[in-house]
Formats: structure tokens, C-alpha cells, sequence
């Protein structure tokens, strides 16, 4: 976009063909051919141009219009620009007065839809004014628009303040005035019988004749499910339509929504867009840095207007070579409009509205100061009320007597689901639903084809023949079929399609745990009861937590020996449960870039939060939440304990600790959340991560005593093919000290050995019989001698000593 100043001078129309472009193109200018080349870097002519003139006064807008630029028919100077006398007194410019031309596009866009406005007829000779204008009768309006978009149909150009005077209808004398084209007061397009739509509106305040701007109403209705984010929506764009009293003019903030993906922040920047109040400019993550200075420069110059940004975060990417130059140039041009709200008491009218992930790490430090996107709306996922509202608007197409039931259901079991999920249950429902009903209605003609060949078996008699003749003449089989009513989906359709539509929300950070139950782990009762009640802790209602805390346990740590099943507890927790499971291993947090296993901490907080309730599971938990000794912080605590690692975290480490720490301080805030955390090494564990309100209880997963061993045996043992001669009880006392894993494993090298023996009987006899004993005790009794416990009574000394110094009774 380039812009140049010009000096109005009068254009003279002497040949047939000026005067034909006078009509048909009123709104052409022209300039001299290197001032034509400057603006445009052309000769041709047809681009669009934006006008401007400075207004008297510092308080009041520019007047701008927009137009054609062409080369001019005769020699001008470079600071010259010639104009039609109709378009410029419909436009306000005077001979002689300074204007500012700056160029739009290469070329005249359509004009979807021209609002016109009758105007007061002039005052008769001797009246001192002109007669009060009279609304006109609604019965009227048809008439007189078929009559306006005859007279437009001689133009090819339409602009803003094109007048049509004294038009006669049916004996009624009436003048119109071109209000706005493309919804903008200043706008100019290409007018087209078929495509064109025309309306008339009733006539607005001559004291604001000149600006006036017939458009639709800037406020997104009809969205289900966000009421109290569309209300402050709503309210923030009421600062650039609505006239305050008194005479308050408030700042037109820039907005940022954020949310998870499918929250609806695309749908919101698109309701905003269609709502028809202005021109609509895009930036997409892809533009040059040059094509967002445009954006902005021609929003203010077609005001008003609306710049949306979606995926934000990816117009300003850390891998953008010029990230730093995209984010300087947004924060100037909102400067440019905060500047002239203190300058002129008033911002321009455009409204920039920017959608990302996460406002908190996609909007940069620059972009959050006063004047820029310091308004905010987040966009959770839906609660079970906004989840019923969106499945209502969906149609579940059940029947009536069910659909209240079904409602409540779905919009109970789809916690952690957006919109999109739910719009995406509802079709797979459909599909479902669709492929019964057809194999049902396959089903049903198969039969009825087996009815008709059994009695056509049958002797026919008169009566049977003429009843046959009859159907076969008022009802075919088929068309009847087809012709019925689509019969309504079952609540199953709904049951099947839960079973494959997951929430998106958990498809990138859930670990979907493996199947594991209570009854898989042998023994570590009190481990079970411990981690029961956290489940009912997450799920129950404030109002009975209130009654026994103040701030209900949140955090629970599983530490002790290896292979003593605390993996697994937290996965038998997440599958009895029910609840959205987020597990990481602490040492992939670390292999991130820098900056990113803090972002990471903190979005798996935000994600748990949004689709609770869940459960956050960190295991190997040591690895970054060691003692924070050796970087001044001393961690509250001393050197570790016996047994410890004796090591302290690495820069990085350290990072993603403090950042657990300030994420595990709004425990308070985390409503049907459940932190768990694995350790073999809780020596290693920073003392300020085991302060109340944050790991509220520690629980020791010892190894398994000798009722847990022989549980863990039996459990195996109904799985495998065992000989009957194995003494469980025995085997539960021979192998006191073994971890749970080091069971399964002897189990596995007995195993083994029981198959080696299978098949060389299979190889070697020579009838069917082969002798298959499957595991004998003495397969079990070789692989407890050549497994070596790993379980030293220095650990359990260690573990002892720790638990002494930090569990609480």
C-alpha cells in the first residue's frame, strides 16, 4: 500500500465518452502517469483507492471515501488529482482542499449489497426549510427497490453518497441516497443485476448524514453452551456501536479468546465476522510481514472494519524467522489506535479480535500492555450444562418420551468432550442408527420373501388370488417401505458411538492405561483403601467435603522399593476409576526444549482442570523434582537421607520443579483433580514438594508380605497351566523379600522351562499322546534359587529412615 497527497483540481468532461464514464463510473480520479506508477507500480488504471481528507478539528475523524484511481486525459501535475463534480460534492471535497490518496487493491471488488436511505426533498422557493420527511409505508418498500435497482443498473460503479433526486412512483416524488455499500459508508463496488442485493432503510440524524452506516448489528447470538462467554463477548464489542451517555466515548479494546481445540474460538471469530457490521480482513498465520501492515492500514481506512486472527500462536511460532518483526508490527499498529483515543477521545472503529491456545504462553509479554490484547476471554470446555445445551441444539432425533433421559445421560458421561466432540457423537450415532435400520429393513424383506414362497405353495383359491391382486396394485413392497417415515434412533446408537468418539481434549498428553485392576495386584491393601478414598475425594460434592475439610487432600505420593506394584496401582486406579488419566514420565519432561517442560507442566494442570474429573499421574516423580541444594534455594531441607541419589536437579530440572510447585499451590482451586506421583528414590524428593497442600499423603508401597506373595501366586496360577502338585502356600514362604515383579518374573522363567519340556515332547513322540504337565514345583523351585532379590535390607533401612523423618501419622 502506498500513499501519496494531492491537490483537488476541477476535471473538465468535453467528449462523449468522458460524459459516458461520468454516468456509468462516477467514482473514478486520476492522477498523472508517474504518480499513477508510484501508487500502484502500473500504467493501467481500475485500482482501488481510498480518499482522505483531515478534518478541521483534531477530535473528528478523517473523511474518506473510496474510488478508481486512472491516468488522467490530460497533463496534470504529479500533486494534482482530478474528480468527477458529482462525486465529489456527494463526497464533501472542495476545489483546492488537500487530500491523502493511498491505494487498496488492484482492482474494484463486487458489491454484495447496497443499502440506500430516502432524504428530505429540498425546501420549495420561499421556505426556509425543507419539509419534514414522512417514514415510508412498509407496503412501499418492494416497489420502490425494484425501481432503485433499475436506475443502478445504468451504473457500473455504485458509491457511498450517491444521490438520486426527485424520483416519481405511482405519483409519489421521492430522493435516495446510497448509504452504504458492503455494509461501510465510505465503501465503493461493482454493481451487478444478479448479483447486487439492494435494501432501503429508514433515514438516519442529519448530523451524522455524512458517516452514516447502514449495517448489521455487531453481537454473536444463536451459540449454545458459552452463555457467560458470549455475554462478556457482547459486551466488550458494545464499546464500537453503542452510544454511551453523557457523552463517554470508552477505549475499542483488541480481544484475545483462547481455549483447548474444539472450544469454539474459530466458530466466535467467524459469528463476529458474518455478522455484517463491517469490512472483514483476515490474517492468516502464513502472511508476510508487509501483508499484516496492510491488513491494518486498510481496516482503518474502511472503517468500519474487523481484523480476525486465528491461530494466533502460529503467526508469531518461535521457528518464524521474523517472529520478532510480526510481533513489533502488531503492537505499533495498536498503539497507532490508542494514540488516537487520547489524542481525539476516540479510537478508530475497528475491531481486531485474535484467537490462540493458551493466552497465558501464546500471547508474548509485548501483547499483554495496555492499549493491546489486554482483554481476554477464555473458552473452557463445556460443564454438563453447557454439555446438555449443545446436544439439545443437535437433535438427537429420539423419541420424545426418551430424549429428556437421554439428554441427561450423555451430558453426564461426555465430560472432558467440546463441542466438536459432541457434534462428532451425534453423527456416529447417526451412522449407527442408519446402518441398523437398513440391515432391520433388509432383514424384514428377506422374511416377507420366505412368506410369499410358502404360500405360494398353498393351492390358491379365488379369494386369495384377489386379495394378492389388490396389494399388488395399491402397495409395492419396496416403494411402500421406502416411503415410510426415517424411523428415530435408539438410546444403543448413542451407547455404541460413546464407544468410539473419544474427547480430543485427551488425545495428545492421555496415556490410556492399560487395563489393570485392584484384583491384578496381589496383597498392598492398605494401599488400595488409601487410593480409593482419593477417587471419592475427586468426585465428591463440595458441599459434603466441606463438612470434614477445610482444603480436602489432593496429592498423594507412592514410594518404595522397585516393583512393588506402584505403577500399577496408579493404573488400576485410572481404570477402576473411570477418571481422564494424564500420565508422564518425569524424565521426558526434561528432554524438551528449554522453556518447554515448563509449558508443559503447566498446560497438564490446565487440561486436567478443564476435563475433570482426572488424575494426573507423574511417575519416576524424582527425576524432576529433586533437592534443589547447590542453587541457593536449599530447598527447606537438608542433604539427603540414606539411601538418597545425593545429586541435585539440573538447571532445567530446576525450572520444571518450580514450576510444579506454583502449579501445586492452587491445589485449593484443582475442583475433582487427583495428583499421584511414583518414586523409587523419595530421598532424592525436594522437601518443599512434601509440605501440606501439596503431596498431602505419603503412602509406602512396601513389598509384598507372605498373604500378598501366595495372592500374587494364585493369581497366576488361574491364569496358567499349573501342575496340581505346586504348594503355593510354600512357595509364598521361600520367596519372603521378593518384590511383586520378581514373583512374576520367577513365574515367567518357570514358564519357560514347562515349555521347553512341551515341546520337546511334541518333537519327540511318536503317537497323539504327549505329556503335558504344564508348570510343576519344580520348574518354581529352580527359578527361585537363580532369581537374586534386588530388595536389600539397607533399602528397607533407608526407606524406614525417610519415612520416619517426613510421613505424616
Amino acid at each position: 500500500m502506498k500513499t501519496l497527497a494531492f491537490r483537488i483540481r476541477k476535471l473538465h468532461v468535453n467528449t462523449d465518452t468522458e460524459k459516458r464514464l461520468q454516468k456509468r463510473q462516477p467514482s473514478r480520479v486520476y492522477v498523472n502517469e508517474e504518480a499513477l506508477i508510484e501508487l500502484t507500480g502500473s500504467k493501467d488504471g481500475g485500482w482501488a483507492v481510498c480518499i482522505e481528507k483531515a478534518s478541521s478539528s483534531p477530535s473528528e475523524p478523517p473523511l474518506r471515501r473510496e474510488a478508481t484511481l486512472w491516468k488522467a486525459p490530460e497533463r496534470l501535475d504529479k500533486t494534482v488529482t482530478q474528480m468527477y463534480d458529482a462525486f465529489r460534492d456527494a463526497c464533501g471535497y472542495r476545489l483546492g482542499e488537500h487530500v491523502k490518496i493511498t491505494t487498496l487493491g488492484e482492482g474494484l471488488l463486487d458489491a454484495d449489497e447496497v443499502v440506500m436511505e430516502e432524504i428530505a426533498k429540498e425546501a420549495a422557493p420561499g421556505q426556509e426549510a425543507p419539509q419534514p420527511l414522512a417514514p415510508m409505508p412498509a407496503e412501499d418498500l418492494p416497489g420502490w427497490e425494484i425501481f432503485l435497482a433499475g436506475r443502478l443498473s445504468l451504473l457500473e460503479h455504485v458509491h457511498a453518497g450517491l444521490v438520486f433526486k426527485n424520483l416519481f412512483v405511482r405519483g409519489l416524488e421521492r430522493s435516495f441516497i446510497v448509504a452504504s455499500v458492503n455494509g461501510r459508508s465510505t465503501g465503493n463496488g461493482r454493481y451487478s443485476d444478479r448479483k447486487t442485493a439492494l435494501r432501503i432503510v429508514q433515514p438516519t440524524d442529519d448530523a451524522d448524514k455524512d458517516n452514516a452506516v447502514a449495517q448489521g448489528k455487531l453481537e454473536v447470538t444463536g451459540i449454545r453452551g458459552l452463555g457467560l462467554q458470549i455475554k462478556k463477548l457482547n459486551r466488550l464489542l458494545r464499546c464500537f456501536t453503542a452510544d454511551f451517555p453523557f457523552g463517554i466515548k470508552p477505549p475499542k479494546p483488541p480481544i484475545a479468546i483462547h481455549g483447548g481445540h474444539g472450544t469454539g474460538k474459530t466458530m466466535l471469530l467467524n459469528s463476529i465476522a458474518s455478522t455484517g457490521w463491517g469490512t472483514v480482513f483476515r490474517i492468516q498465520f502464513k502472511d508476510k510481514l508487509s501483508e499484516i501492515h496492510d491488513v491494518f492500514q486498510r481496516a482503518t481506512l474502511q472503517q468500519p472494519s474487523i481484523i480476525v486472527i486465528d491461530e494466533f500462536e502460529r503467526l508469531i511460532d518461535k521457528e518464524r524467522n521474523n517472529r520478532s518483526a510480526v510481533i513489533l508490527a502488531i503492537s505499533e499498529a495498536l498503539d497507532a489506535f490508542e494514540a488516537d483515543y487520547l489524542t481525539k477521545g476516540e479510537a478508530p472503529n475497528v475491531v481486531v479480535i485474535a484467537a490462540c491456545l493458551d493466552y497465558t504462553t501464546d500471547m508474548p509479554e509485548e501483547l499483554k500492555k495496555p492499549g493491546r490484547f489486554t482483554s481476554e476471554i477464555y473458552l473452557p470446555l463445556p460443564d454438563v450444562d453447557g454439555r446438555r445445551e449443545i446436544l439439545a441444539s443437535l437433535n438427537l432425533h429420539v423419541q420424545p418420551d426418551l430424549e429428556e433421559n437421554l439428554l441427561r445421560q450423555l451430558s453426564e458421561r461426555t465430560h472432558a468432550y467440546n463441542g466438536s466432540d459432541l457434534k462428532r457423537l451425534v453423527n456416529e450415532a447417526r451412522i449407527f442408527g442408519s446402518i441398523r435400520v437398513s440391515e432391520t429393513h433388509l432383514e424384514s424383506l428377506k422374511i416377507e420373501d420366505v412368506t410369499e414362497e410358502t404360500a405360494a405353495e398353498k393351492p390358491a383359491t379365488e379369494e386369495t388370488t384377489r386379495e394378492a391382486t389388490t396389494t399388488e396394485d395399491t402397495a409395492p413392497k419396496d416403494s411402500t417401505a421406502l416411503s415410510k417415515p426415517f424411523p428415530y434412533y435408539q438410546p444403543s446408537d448413542y451407547e455404541e458411538a460413546l464407544k468410539t468418539v473419544r474427547p480430543s481434549a485427551m488425545h495428545d498428553i492421555n496415556l490410556k492405561p492399560p487395563p489393570i485392576r485392584w484384583d491384578d495386584i496381589g496383597g498392598q491393601d492398605s494401599v488400595k483403601t488409601s487410593l480409593r478414598r482419593a477417587v471419592r475425594l475427586s468426585t465428591e460434592s463440595a458441599d459434603t467435603l466441606a463438612r470434614y475439610f477445610e482444603r480436602p487432600p489432593k496429592g498423594f505420593l507412592l514410594y518404595g522399593p522397585p516393583g512393588c506394584s506402584k505403577t500399577m496401582a496408579a493404573q488400576a486406579m485410572a481404570t477402576e476409576s473411570g477418571l481422564n488419566f494424564f500420565a508422564v514420565k518425569g524424565a521426558e519432561l526434561l528432554n524438551m526444549y528449554v522453556g518447554e517442560s515448563e509449558r508443559a507442566v503447566r498446560r497438564l494442570f490446565q487440561r486436567a482442570r478443564e476435563v475433570a474429573p482426572s488424575m494426573i499421574f507423574f511417575d519416576e516423580i524424582d527425576s524432576i523434582a529433586g533437592q534443589r541444594h547447590g542453587f541457593g534455594g536449599g530447598g527447606g531441607g537438608g542433604g539427603p537421607s540414606k539411601g538418597g541419589s545425593g545429586g541435585s536437579t539440573s538447571h532445567g530440572g530446576l525450572n520444571v520443579l518450580t514450576t510444579l510447585l506454583n502449579e501445586m499451590d492452587g491445589f485449593e482451586a484443582l475442583q475433582g483433580v487427583v495428583v499421584l506421583a511414583a518414586t523409587n528414590r523419595p530421598q532424592a524428593l525436594d522437601p518443599a514438594l512434601l509440605r501440606p497442600g501439596r503431596f498431602d499423603e505419603m503412602i509406602y508401597v512396601s513389598p509384598p508380605d507372605e498373604a500378598a506373595r501366595r495372592a500374587i501366586f494364585q493369581g497366576v496360577a488361574t491364569k496358567r497351566k499349573m501342575h496340581p502338585d505346586v504348594d503355593i502356600a510354600k512357595l509364598a514362604r521361600d520367596t519372603d523379600g521378593y518384590s511383586g515383579a520378581e514373583i512374576k518374573g520367577i513365574c515367567a522363567v518357570a514358564g519357560v522351562a514347562a515349555y521347553d519340556r512341551y515341546i520337546a515332547d511334541v518333537s519327540g513322540a511318536e503317537d497323539e499322546w504327549v505329556n503335558d504337565d504344564g508348570i510343576i514345583m519344580e520348574d518354581l523351585e529352580k527359578a527361585i534359587a537363580s532369581q537374586k532379590r534386588q530388595i536389600t535390607v539397607e533399602m528397607i533401612e533407608g526407606f524406614e529412615a525417610w519415612e520416619r523423618r517426613f510421613r505424616r501419622h
